[in-house]
């Protein structure tokens, strides 16, 4: 990795050298474009700023920047609901922005947070991809709603949540089991473990696989009847989704082909959020207050440095909430 001064960094982004250490600082007062040229610059060749350039005081913006893959999910509305609520109680303002799953829209939300001089930022949650260069920043990072090393993060222990939804279909006399999602997740690693530690097996067929790009209702849809369509039969009884939603939509579709759930299957969704309360699925409850606060609290005390160097992993404990779907 590159070593530049901020003197080499200055004369590349044709800025004084006291334009830089104010970038990197967080200061107030950078005009937007300079802004931009410096974090470019610093991104094309790696600097990564020094401890001591970070532990100066900063000027507070009482902005934090809030990056989200989706607004579709009601979880993730009622997620951003509590977080300024939060936010607000401790005298912050929210700037929130959209990546739709797309990390090079999810790079330019974090450059302008950068260039906007927030104080922190929260990532709800963040793909792979650009991990390693957001560790890499001095502005303070948490991601929320799942485990991201080396960033700080505050999540459901996924893995325990399937464990907890595979011992549930089990105890209820279950021997042939279906998941709905993405790509394989923790959440599906737990749920296949159960059924491993009890002697049975996951059967691939009996994996419902959702696009990426289908992140919304109409499209979700489409996979499952695609899905649906080219198995002669469902080979399982019960259902776990990897949210909410797809767990409505699967019911949807399941009515329409007079499946009945849950007489013929058991659907447990995930998330809990206020479609599973209405429409009475039973899915894997996010305590989103406490998630909340957690965040909060750990990116109010990496603004001050009052926690280790280390980063900070939360595992918060699921729980099911059972209702008319299983």
């Amino acid at each position: 990795m590159s070593k530049l001064t901020m003197k080499e960094i200055a004369k590349l982004a044709n800025v004084s050298q006291s334009t830089v250490s104010r970038v990197i600082n967080g200061n107030n007062g950078v005009n937007e474009d300079a802004a931009k040229r410096v974090l470019q610059v610093i991104e094309e060749v790696g600097y990564v700023p020094n401890k001591a350039a970070q532990t100066l005081k900063k000027s507070q913006s009482k902005i934090i920047g809030v990056c989200l893959t989706e607004t579709y999910n009601p979880y993730f509305v009622e997620l951003i609901d509590a977080l300024e609520f939060e936010a607000r109680k401790n005298g912050y303002s929210i700037l929130l922005h959209n990546s739709k799953h797309n990390p090079i829209i999810e790079w330019e939300s974090i450059q302008n947070f950068i260039a906007r001089q927030v104080d922190g930022m929260i990532l709800v949650p963040t793909g792979e991809y650009n991990i390693q260069r957001i560790s890499k920043l001095a502005i303070p990072s948490v991601v929320m709603t799942q485990n991201r090393k080396p960033l700080d993060s505050v999540g459901l222990d996924h893995v325990k949540a399937g464990k907890i939804v595979g011992e549930k279909f089990i105890h209820g006399g279950h021997k042939t089991f279906g998941f709905m999602g993405t790509i394989p997740d923790d959440k599906f690693l737990g749920y296949k473990s159960a059924l491993y530690e009890n002697g049975f097996e996951f059967k691939q067929e009996n994996y419902i696989q959702l696009q990426e790009t289908s992140t919304n209702n109409f499209l979700m849809r489409q996979d499952i009847e695609t899905y649906l369509n080219s198995a002669a039969s469902l080979n399982f009884t019960c259902l776990f989704t990897a949210n909410d939603i797809m767990a409505l939509e699967f019911m949807k579709a399941a009515k329409e082909r007079n499946i009945e759930i849950p007489g013929d299957i058991s659907v447990i969704g995930f998330d809990d959020t206020y479609l599973a309360k209405i429409m009475g699925i039973s899915s894997i409850h996010q305590p989103i207050e406490e998630i909340v606060k957690t965040t909060i609290e750990i990116l109010l005390n990496r603004m001050e440095d009052e926690v280790s160097a280390e980063s900070i992993q939360i595992k918060l404990e699921p729980s099911l909430i059972e209702r008319g779907s299983s």
